[in-house]
């Protein structure tokens, strides 16, 4: 059996109609009653203003104000004179002392320091040193700790000369004395920096950043001399090299000529078998020019003892490609040909030595060091050396 409540004053049954009540409660959050605002308090001249700009145009306009900048605008807000507060600002860093204004400026600069902003310290030390306040002390650190942000952006050279112009000033001042050495070191100056090394041990000797230095410089430079002497020992040998194979063609009768554009034959060259032996065994790189066929085989090794047709053997023991008419092989089916000094040809025997060839009482010549052969099939060699001497002139 249900339990009836008594009913409230003023509440019957018709003002519960369920149906109703929820029609109504949906339409009231379904359409909010439109509110009335309430005038407030005018806002400032100042800001009303931005009401009416862009945002482009309210940061130009913050950008003007010495506080809010991003970026150095030295014009006014109408872009038509000077910013005057940012002259006034600028004013500011100059008003005291000399030494008032070069310690503000110091200060600014050891802050840039920490920060790792090395290029606005230079800055401002540059500015504490330009005011020439002739405190000592003040100039001093200036120079020193310029030299230190030189360093981090190794402009070694402007280290040293801060270095040195605050030793002038203080000649025990051990950290010029170490970043003197230092950049000294990364220029492979390595006298200078060992004696700046010394001079700030004599002030502090057991400075160990300097102790650590001396030992990277005395490393450094005793790997420097072993690189020297190595160098050395190279251009002497080289030197040794070079006699020797000077000594060894003069004794063969063998004339080499050097053009100012000798060909690319990347390390072939003429060579020694023992190069500090004269009488060891002579190479020469040789060509074998087929000049009726634009064709040519290179011999990187020719040994003065060795026979031209063995040689020769070896090159043309199958028939080369080009040779359609098998007119080049067996070698016994073509003659050799070397050019000399005077331009025109000696004829080469198969069993003539490239020795013999070369030291032919200095009638051939070496031109840059290559050998150079004509080979010619037996059937073609009147035509051959009658076309060579009209090209001659002969």
């Amino acid at each position: 059996m249900a339990i009836m409540a008594e009913l409230p004053p003023g509440v019957n049954n018709e003002n519960l109609d369920m149906s109703r009540l929820v029609e109504e409660a949906v339409a009231r959050h379904a359409t909010p009653t439109p509110t009335t605002a309430t005038p407030g308090a005018a806002l400032p001249p100042a800001i009303a203003g931005v009401k009416n700009t862009t945002t482009e145009e309210f940061i130009k306009a913050m950008n003007k104000m010495p506080l809010f900048m991003t970026e150095l605008d030295e014009s006014n807000q109408d872009g038509t004179g000077e910013n005057s507060e940012l002259e006034a600002l600028k004013a500011l860093a100059y008003e005291g002392e000399p030494h008032e204004v070069a310690q503000n400026f110091r200060n600014q600069g050891n802050d840039c320091y920490r920060a790792k902003a090395w290029r606005d310290a230079v800055e401002y030390y540059t500015k504490a040193l330009a005011v020439k306040c002739g405190v000592a002390e003040i100039e001093e650190a200036c120079y020193v700790n310029r030299a230190a942000t030189n360093l981090e952006l190794k402009n070694f050279r402007r280290v040293i000369t801060d270095a040195k112009s605050a030793l002038q000033l203080n000649p025990h001042n051990t950290k010029a004395w170490y970043r003197s050495a230092r950049a000294l070191l990364a220029l492979d100056k390595l006298p200078e920096s060992l004696q700046c090394i010394d001079n700030g041990l004599s002030t502090s000797p057991t400075n160990q950043p300097l102790i650590t230095l001396q030992e990277q410089a005395l490393s450094r430079q005793s790997h420097l001399s072993a690189l020297e002497t190595a160098r050395q020992q190279r251009v002497q040998r080289q030197l040794a090299i070079e006699k020797t194979l000077t000594a060894a063609l003069a004794a063969r009768n063998i004339i080499i000529r050097k053009t100012p554009h000798p060909p690319e034959m990347e390390d072939v060259q003429v060579h020694l078998e023992d190069p500090l032996d004269p009488a060891s065994e002579l190479y020469f790189p040789a060509i074998f020019l087929y000049p009726l066929q634009g064709q040519s085989d290179f011999i990187k090794a020719f040994p003065v003892s060795s026979e031209v047709g063995t040689q020769l053997g070896v090159v043309l023991a199958e028939f080369p490609e080009w040779d359609h008419e098998k007119a080049y092989s067996p070698p016994g089916k073509v003659e050799v040909f070397v050019e000399t000094k005077t331009g025109g040809l000696i004829r080469v025997g198969k069993k003539a030595t490239l020795g013999s060839v070369l030291g032919n009482n200095g009638k051939v010549e070496v031109v840059d060091g290559l050998v150079k052969f004509l080979i010619v099939p037996k059937g073609e060699v009147g035509a051959f050396l009658e076309d060579w001497k009209g090209r001659m002139g002969k």
